[in-house]
């Protein structure tokens, strides 16, 4: 006899009897653990998008997430809301829980979502932030929630988002009016003393971009603004991608998935990191699961940073540029929390760099001259590396 089962039904039926992945978790206990990831067409196969298997895309999902111990997921290209639910009725056994965007009015309705731990990510409210306008249909979903580690407690806006794809000037373009408009948003939340984690895939670089014909990204005025830390230029710095295409070791793609957060967020930024386990661990990864990598990142609660010479420990950081603008010379000023060895580099308009300096320098305020009188008037980068830490900001020589 043949027995029709609901789609919902028959969904978990075949999760059921899904292989069962093992991941290894790269969250900790004393961390404060987020990760973006664009889960390609999650449970759209039937519409023709994505990994074939669905059931298999649902169960290699809910291993990465349930074993990553990983405390809040940003996650892009939610193409089934059953397949959601199923996704998440599943991860409540395993102490997660989440919140999915309204539907979008591009071509395809691929939702954005997050999910988190609620032992750590209490919950104030979530809504959509801006138009679509820009975001290709796929407007930024924002989620408001105290977040507690180890007796520490922070208040952070998390937005989660899709930025519009393609290498088109159309798409260049609404990339670069969406950074422009999110900028304008954040920076309000900031002047209020709110702190801000943006999440997810950009589909363009940090610097430079995917549009060859462009020289800089549309992300550029958050990447040089002192306001702001580009967690995962760590990453494209060093040429991990982050969109696999079919790639089995998700090599040679670009890296277009980003954390960014706030500099005002009182932490410090303990890891990034692609999260390289799912690609050799989940089987056949691009084509069961996703043609995107998660982007994780690690923060430390315990360790704050609230100002620096008020008492608290110092955080590494650019300092304004004396003088700026500049005609002849200026000093590039800069604080390290600890002894470290610094590249300072600086880059023109068209992203050629114009100036290295490496050292070891002690903790402290430093500066160090520059000559620039024979260089051509206009706005400059300058880039501070100092271990792990990646800061940027905006010089400006005039005649």
């Amino acid at each position: 006899m043949f027995v029709r089962f609901p789609a919902f039904a028959a969904l978990s039926l075949l999760v059921s009897v899904a292989s069962a992945q093992t991941v290894t978790p790269r969250g900790a206990d004393a961390t404060f653990d987020v990760a973006t990831w664009n889960i390609e067409h999650f449970g759209n196969a039937d519409a023709g998008f994505g990994p074939t298997d669905e059931a298999l895309q649902l169960s290699n999902v809910e291993a990465v997430v349930s074993q990553s111990e990983i405390d809040l997921w940003a996650v892009q290209e939610i193409g089934s809301q059953d397949a959601w639910q199923e996704l998440i009725s599943q991860l409540q056994d395993d102490g997660y829980t989440g919140r999915l965007g309204p539907e979008t009015s591009g071509s395809f309705q691929l939702r954005l979502g997050f999910i988190y731990d609620p032992s750590v990510v209490s919950v104030i409210g979530s809504r959509t932030i801006l138009s679509t306008a820009n975001f290709a249909g796929r407007a930024p979903f924002e989620l408001q929630a105290r977040v507690t580690v180890e007796g520490e407690s922070r208040t952070v806006r998390f937005i989660a988002l899709h930025a519009d794809a393609g290498t088109s000037q159309r798409d260049y373009t609404n990339r670069t009016r969406g950074a422009e408009r999110l900028k304008e948003y954040i920076d309000d939340r900031i002047a209020r003393g709110e702190s801000v984690v943006l999440l997810g895939d950009f589909n363009d670089l940090l610097t430079g971009s995917i549009r060859q014909s462009e020289s800089q990204s549309p992300y550029a005025p958050i990447v040089a603004d002192a306001d702001y830390v580009s967690a995962s230029l760590a990453l494209e710095d060093a040429g991990i991608g982050t969109f696999c295409g079919s790639s089995t070791t998700c090599s040679g793609g670009s890296t277009i998935d980003h954390v960014v957060y706030t500099a005002n967020f009182p932490v410090r930024l303990a890891e990034v990191a692609r999260y390289d386990e799912v690609l050799t661990e989940v089987g056949i990864y691009t084509r069961t699961t996703s043609d995107h990598a998660p982007v994780l990142a690690r923060f430390d609660l315990n360790r704050p940073v609230i100002c620096d010479g008020c008492g608290e420990p110092l955080r590494t950081r650019l300092l304004p540029s004396a003088p700026n603008p500049f005609r002849g010379a200026t000093n590039l000023r800069f604080v390290l929390e600890a002894a470290s060895d610094v590249r300072l580099e600086v880059f023109d308009v068209l992203g050629r760099s114009v100036l290295e300096v490496e050292g070891s320098f002690g903790e402290g305020e430093h500066a160090v001259a520059l000559e620039g009188a024979a260089w051509v008037p206009g706005a400059y980068v300058v880039r501070l590396r100092a271990g792990e830490v990646v800061r940027s900001a905006v010089i400006v020589r005039v005649e």
